[in-house]
C-alpha cells in the first residue's frame, strides 16, 4: 500500500499534459487581461523572436471506450534545464474541485530534457495521461501542468492550456485507449470474512512489467447485487493507495486479518455485505490502465488466520 503526494486536493498525478502553441504561463485562449502593446516593425535582417519556456503543440483529448479521453500532444522544452512534471490536474490552478486525471510515465519521472519535444499520448510513449472521468465529445477543458527543474526540484511556472474532446477514428487511432490492462495483473485475490467481525479483509499479490501507482479506491462489483464499496483504514490518516513494480510482486493485505483496533494499511469491505463462497469483481484504476481482477470471498477463523 502506498500513499500519493497531493499538491491540490481534489487533483490526483504523477502526471504531464499541455496546449497546442501554448507556452508556460499562457493558455491557449489568451488567458491575460492586458492590453495589447504597439511594437515597432522588425526589420527584414532581424533575429526571429526566440521562444521560452514550454510549449505545447497540437493538444487534443482523444474519447476513449469508458468514456474518458487520452491527451496527445507535443510538448516543447525551451528552457536549457530538464523540467519535471510533478502533477497534473483537469482545471484551473485554483480549481479545487478538478476532475481526475491519471498520469502515466515509463520512466521513474516524466522529465522534459531541455531544448527538444517529447510526444505523449500514444501506445508505447514514455508519458500518457487520461480523463478517467467521463467527458463529452466536443467539449474544451483546461488542464494545467505543475513543473518543477529537475535538478533542483525547484518550482517553475505552471502551465495551464485547454484541449478539446474529439472521437476516436482512423486520425487518433495510434492514441492510447483504456483497453484492459495487459501489463498488471493480480493473482490470489481474497477476501476474508472473519467471524463476528465487521471488517473483511482484501489480500493478494500485484504483478506487473511496468511501475506504476493509483491512489484512486478500488471499486467492486458483486453481479446482481450491485456495487461494492471498497473501504480504506490507514496508519497515517493519509489518502489510500496502491502501487505496482516492475518485477516485484507488491502484497494488496496481510494476516491476521484481524480488527484488533491496531493502525495498519489495508483496504477491507463490509462484512455483511459479502459472503463466503461468492467471488467479487475489483477495478483498480491504474493510470497505464484499468486492472480488473475477480477475489474469492473465503471463511476466516476466529484468531484472523484461514
Amino acid at each position: 500500500m502506498l500513499t500519493m503526494m497531493r499538491r491540490r486536493t481534489a487533483a490526483v498525478l504523477l502526471g504531464v499534459s499541455l496546449v497546442g502553441g501554448v507556452a508556460a504561463g499562457f493558455a491557449a485562449d489568451a488567458m491575460t487581461s492586458d492590453p495589447p502593446t504597439r511594437e515597432a516593425t522588425p526589420r527584414a535582417s532581424a533575429s526571429p523572436a526566440t521562444k521560452t519556456g514550454v510549449e505545447v503543440k497540437s493538444p487534443v483529448l482523444v474519447a476513449n471506450d469508458d468514456g474518458g479521453a487520452t491527451l496527445s500532444a507535443t510538448l516543447v522544452n525551451h528552457t536549457d534545464r530538464a523540467l519535471t512534471i510533478n502533477s497534473a490536474m483537469g482545471g484551473m490552478p485554483d480549481d479545487d474541485e478538478a476532475p481526475v486525471l491519471l498520469m502515466f510515465a515509463g520512466t521513474p519521472r516524466a522529465t522534459l530534457p531541455p531544448g527538444s519535444s517529447t510526444t505523449i499520448g500514444r501506445a508505447g510513449e514514455p508519458f500518457r495521461i487520461r480523463f478517467r472521468d467521463r467527458v463529452q465529445v466536443g467539449s474544451t477543458l483546461p488542464i494545467t501542468l505543475d513543473l518543477a527543474k529537475a535538478r533542483y526540484r525547484r518550482e517553475a511556472d505552471d502551465v495551464t492550456f485547454t484541449a478539446t474532446v474529439v472521437a476516436r477514428g482512423a486520425r487518433h487511432a495510434d492514441v492510447a485507449n483504456n483497453a484492459p490492462n495487459r501489463s498488471i495483473s493480480v493473482r490470489d485475490g481474497i477476501i476474508v470474512k472473519v467471524p463476528g467481525q465487521d471488517k473483511a479483509y482484501l489480500d493478494g499479490w500485484i504483478d506487473s512489467s511496468v511501475d506504476d501507482m493509483t491512489d484512486i479506491r478500488p471499486t467492486g462489483d458483486v453481479g446482481k447485487r450491485g456495487d461494492l464499496e471498497i473501504l480504506h483504514q490507514t496508519a497515517t490518516g493519509g489518502p489510500s493507495g496502491v502501487s505496482a513494480r516492475a518485477g516485484v510482486p507488491v502484497r494488496l493485505g496481510y494476516a491476521p486479518y484481524k480488527d484488533d483496533g491496531q493502525p495498519g494499511d489495508r483496504d477491507y469491505v463490509r462484512a455483511d455485505e459479502v459472503e463466503v463462497g461468492r467471488t467479487v469483481q475489483i477495478t483498480f484504476r491504474f493510470p497505464s490502465g484499468d486492472v480488473v481482477a475477480r477475489f474469492k470471498v473465503v471463511q476466516g477463523k476466529p484468531d484472523g488466520t484461514i
